[in-house]
């Protein structure tokens, strides 16, 4: 009965989006009730849950969203995606700049959360989509499969953080294994996007220019990249030295304080502040009808969106959907299909990817050592088949999946028929790649 009120509430997400394409805030909240009611919980119950859910999103996220929505539209109307956009069609070719600008996803979101970085990134990918003369759709795709490797693969985001410490592994190691597996996924996500990018091309007609792109940038690549880059390099820093420095010198202080994602975010807003400056552009561009007061409409709008998937994210995991997709698998003996499964079932029904690998791996963790991947090469390749499983699929219950409709301005009909089969096949990949793995090191 649970699996059947899934289908039913998923069937549901998908008729509101794409038929009655009502909006993203509605259906999720829609949904919620739906599901909700029907797994028998009450009106109370569920409203107080989304609530809850709506106020964390915000809490975490909100900040985070709103500063890089802003500097994401200061560096489009500085110039600086142009700039950036030339550099990597130069250094990529423009037969290959997707993949530059998938592994410019890949980097961002290790330290950012993978929304976030794609809403800061999205109008780098209109800029690049122009100047490599490549569909839109194309860097949609690249862009957005790009920045959910890492949220899924490599720690220190959250979810595989989360899978290393249920699974007791050295997060260095596998950080390291990890990042190579990604950087072999990127070349399957060029594939991918190219593919599916002519098949289903971003309507021209769309694609909204600045007001603003008519003046040649008096900056280099160097200052263009640093809004993007200095918040990334400050976080990361953070994160890898914060534990080898006393917690009461100056420097511990100052590295916590500079490496805090929302302050480095804004040290980078501040930056691409200073861009428009340098190209001598006005100073409406803080004012409430200038670029501040416009990307922050549009920050809005994608923060209340992740706020009503995390709502139903919480309605999903109130019911006893869990327990349920657990006692399907946990008894077979498929191998490392069995992780793979797992991770596919949990992301399908309930969207997070942090939830999925976290689920997943604490029901596989017990039975490892019967399933004979016991030892560090086995654990990782566990890992790594639940969260390979932990990429499919792709849709409306994750709010990832409406910020990049929402900042890439995509149909949502479109967005469905794109990037579900997307992740699919990223997905499919990538266990065949650590099935390969398997045969090669145990």
């Amino acid at each position: 009965m649970e699996m059947i009120v899934l289908l039913l509430a998923i069937s549901c997400l998908i008729f509101l989006s794409v038929k009655v394409k009502l909006h993203p805030f509605f259906t999720l909240l829609t949904v919620s009730f739906i599901y909700g009611l029907l797994s028998h919980l009450s009106f109370i119950q569920i409203l107080k849950l989304v609530k809850e859910a709506m106020g964390s999103a915000v809490s975490s996220l909100g900040l985070i969203v709103l500063v890089g929505t802003v500097t994401g539209g200061l560096l489009e109307i500085s110039g600086a995606t142009d700039v950036i956009a030339k550099k990597i069609v130069a250094l990529t070719g423009k037969k290959l700049s997707p993949i530059g600008l998938a592994l410019t996803g890949l980097l961002v979101s290790i330290p950012v959360f993978c929304s976030s970085a794609f809403i800061l990134l999205a109008p780098l990918a209109k800029k690049m989509s122009k100047e490599a003369h490549i569909n839109y759709m194309v860097m949609i795709i690249a862009l957005s499969m790009g920045c959910l490797i890492p949220t899924t693969f490599i720690p220190p985001t959250p979810g595989p953080l989360a899978a290393m410490d249920i699974l007791s592994l050295n997060m260095g190691k596998v950080m390291f294994i990890s990042l190579i597996f990604g950087l072999v996924l990127i070349l399957v996500v060029f594939g991918c996007a190219k593919w599916l990018g002519h098949k289903y091309p971003y309507p021209t007609d769309n694609l909204k220019e600045s007001d603003e792109t008519n003046r040649q940038p008096k900056f280099g690549f160097g200052f263009a990249i640093s809004p993007i880059i200095v918040p990334v390099f400050l976080i990361m820093l953070k994160t890898f030295l914060i534990g080898s420095i006393n917690s009461h010198t100056f420097y511990y202080a100052i590295l916590e304080t500079l490496g805090t994602t929302e302050i480095a975010l804004i040290i980078g807003l501040l930056l691409a502040l200073s861009l428009c400056w340098q190209n001598k552009k006005d100073a409406s561009v803080w004012q409430f009808d200038g670029v501040f007061g416009q990307s922050l409409q549009a920050g809005a709008q994608i923060l209340i969106i992740i706020c009503a998937g995390s709502g139903f994210g919480a309605v999903l995991q109130a019911t006893d959907l869990k327990d349920v997709l657990a006692n399907l698998l946990v008894g077979s003996s498929l191998g490392l299909l069995t992780p793979f499964l797992i991770g596919v079932i949990f992301r399908t029904a309930i969207g997070s990817i942090t939830v999925s690998l976290m689920t997943a791996t604490s029901i596989i963790a017990p039975i490892i050592p019967a399933m004979g991947y016991d030892g560090f090469i086995g654990t990782t390749l566990i890992f790594l088949a639940c969260a390979s499983g932990a990429f499919m699929v792709f849709h409306g219950n994750d709010d990832m999946f409406w910020s990049v409709t929402t900042a890439a301005d995509l149909d949502s009909k479109l967005a469905y028929k794109v990037l579900p089969i997307a992740s699919i096949i990223i997905s499919l990949t990538s266990f065949i790649l650590v099935c390969i793995l398997a045969k090669i090191l145990l």
